[in-house]
C-alpha cells in the first residue's frame, strides 16, 4: 500500500512540475496560439510523460501503472490532435522500450482508445465549455478504458483480480486527470479574466480621455465660433475687432496646447537621448518659475549635490519639472518649495518638496491618471505629461503626501555613463 501511495504521489508531482508550470508561465508570458505554442506544450508534456513512465508502480510481471494518460489528455485538449498524436507515439514507443509483451499491448490499446475518442469529441463538439470538457474526459478517460478492461476480462487477457486492481487504479487515475484539468482551467481562466480586465481598463481610460479632450477643446472652439459670428456685424470698430481677434487667437492657442499635451502624454517625443547637466537644467527651471513663485509668495530653492549627468531631452525634461514645480507652487501659497538632487547608487534622485495643502491616499493613487486634478480648474494634463516624460527617460516617480503638511515628489533617473550613451 505504501508503494502504491508513493508511486501515485511521485507521478502526480511529475505532472504538476512541468505541466502546471507550463500553463502558469507560458499562458501568461508566451504565445497562446500557433506552432511555437504547440511545440513548447509538446516538449513539456513529453517530459512529464517520460518521467511518469520511468517511475511507475509495478503490478505483477506485466503491468507498469502510472499517470501517463494525464499528459496525453492535456496534449489533445490544449494542443490539438497533432500534439496528442506525437505524445501517443512517444507513449507507445517508450512503453515497448522499457518492456514489451502483453502488458505493452494492453497499455497501448488503452492509451489509443483514450486518444481517438477524445479527438473525436474535440472535432465534433467544441470543448470551450467546462461542462462539455469534463463530459468528454469522463467518457474518453473513464468509461471507454473501463469498457476496454471488461473486454480484456471477457476474452481472458486478464483475470478477475487483475481486473479489479486495474479498475481501482483507473479510478484513481481518472480522479487525477479531473483534478489536473480543473487546475489548468482555473489557471487559464484566471489569466483570461486578468487580460479582459486590462482591456476593459484600457477602454475605460480611452473613453475618459476622449470625453475629457473633447470637453476641453470644445470650450475654446465654442468661444472662437461666437467671436466669428460677431465679426459678421459691420458696425464693429477696428479696436473691437482687434481685441476680439486677440481673444480668438488666445482660445485657439489653448486648444493647441491641450492637443499637444495629450500627444505628449500618449507618446513622449524623446527622439534623441543626450546627457543632461542636472544642475544647469534645474537652475534654468528655477529661474523661469521664480517670478511666478514670487507672485504666489512662495520661496523657491534648489540644491544639487550631484554632478553626474542623466539621459534625456533637455526641453522635455524642463517641461516635466516645470509642470511638477508649478503645481507645488500653486498648492503652497505663502509657503516654500525645495528642489534637491543627490546620488543614490547608480541613479540620481531629485526631490521636489512643498509645504502645501497635501493630498490624501486616494488622491495620491489617482494622481497622474487621465484628466484627474486636485485643482478646481485643472485638467490634470500637466502631471500626466510629467509622469510620461519620466517613464520615457527610464525613470520612476514616487509620491508622498499628507493633508495640510505638503507633498514630496521623488524622481529617480539612471546615471548617464559614457558606455551607455546612445541614440534612441
Amino acid at each position: 500500500m505504501a508503494e502504491i501511495a508513493q508511486s501515485i504521489i511521485g507521478n502526480y508531482m511529475f505532472i504538476c512540475i512541468p505541466s502546471i508550470l507550463y500553463f502558469v508561465f507560458w499562458t501568461k508570458y508566451g504565445k497562446t496560439s500557433g506552432k511555437l505554442q504547440q511545440i513548447v506544450l509538446s516538449v513539456f508534456l513529453s517530459i512529464t510523460l517520460i518521467l511518469c513512465m520511468t517511475f511507475p508502480y509495478h503490478y505483477g510481471t506485466l503491468y507498469l501503472l502510472d499517470f501517463r494518460l494525464i499528459p496525453l489528455v492535456l496534449g489533445v485538449i490544449y494542443g490539438g490532435p497533432w500534439v496528442g498524436a506525437a505524445l501517443l507515439i512517444l507513449l507507445i514507443g517508450y512503453r515497448y522500450m522499457i518492456g514489451g509483451g502483453d502488458g505493452a499491448f494492453l497499455a497501448a490499446s488503452s492509451a489509443a482508445i483514450t486518444y481517438f475518442s477524445l479527438v473525436i469529441f474535440s472535432l465534433k463538439v467544441r470543448l470551450n465549455n467546462r461542462k462539455r470538457l469534463f463530459q468528454s474526459i469522463l467518457v474518453s478517460a473513464g468509461l471507454f478504458p473501463i469498457m476496454l478492461k471488461l473486454v480484456w476480462l471477457s476474452t481472458d487477457l486478464i483475470n478477475f483480480d487483475e481486473f479489479l486492481h486495474l479498475i481501482v487504479f483507473k479510478l484513481v487515475e481518472f480522479a487525477s486527470i479531473g483534478v489536473t484539468v480543473y487546475l489548468v482551467e482555473l489557471v487559464c481562466r484566471h489569466f483570461r479574466i486578468q487580460m479582459e480586465l486590462q482591456e476593459i481598463e484600457k477602454m475605460r481610460v480611452i473613453s475618459q480621455i476622449a470625453a475629457s479632450v473633447s470637453h476641453e477643446i470644445r470650450n475654446p472652439l465654442t468661444t472662437v465660433k461666437g467671436l466669428l459670428q460677431l465679426f459678421r456685424e459691420k458696425e464693429l470698430s477696428a479696436d473691437k475687432r482687434e481685441n476680439l481677434t486677440e481673444v480668438a487667437l488666445h482660445e485657439l492657442s489653448t486648444a493647441i496646447n491641450i492637443i499637444s499635451d495629450y500627444l505628449t502624454f500618449a507618446k513622449p517625443q524623446i527622439t534623441k537621448m543626450m546627457p543632461l547637466d542636472l544642475g544647469a537644467e534645474l537652475r534654468q527651471v528655477v529661474s523661469v518659475l521664480t517670478p511666478y513663485a514670487n507672485m504666489q509668495q512662495v520661496t523657491l530653492t534648489v540644491t544639487v549635490d550631484s554632478d553626474q549627468p542623466i539621459l534625456g531631452d533637455s526641453q522635455q525634461f524642463r517641461q516635466c519639472i516645470i509642470n511638477l514645480v508649478k503645481n507645488c507652487i500653486e498648492a503652497s501659497s505663502n509657503g516654500r518649495v525645495d528642489i534637491s538632487a543627490i546620488m543614490e547608487g547608480d541613479a540620481v534622485v531629485m526631490r521636489i518638496q512643498d509645504t502645501g495643502c497635501g493630498m490624501n491616499e486616494d488622491q495620491i493613487q489617482r494622481l497622474g491618471t487621465p484628466y484627474y486634478s486636485t485643482k478646481e480648474k485643472g485638467t490634470g494634463l500637466g502631471t500626466m505629461v510629467a509622469f510620461s516624460i519620466i517613464r520615457a527617460m527610464n525613470g520612476t516617480v514616487r509620491v508622498e503626501s499628507e493633508v495640510n503638511k505638503g507633498t514630496l515628489f521623488e524622481i529617480s533617473c539612471p546615471v548617464s555613463y559614457p558606455d551607455i550613451m546612445k541614440i534612441t
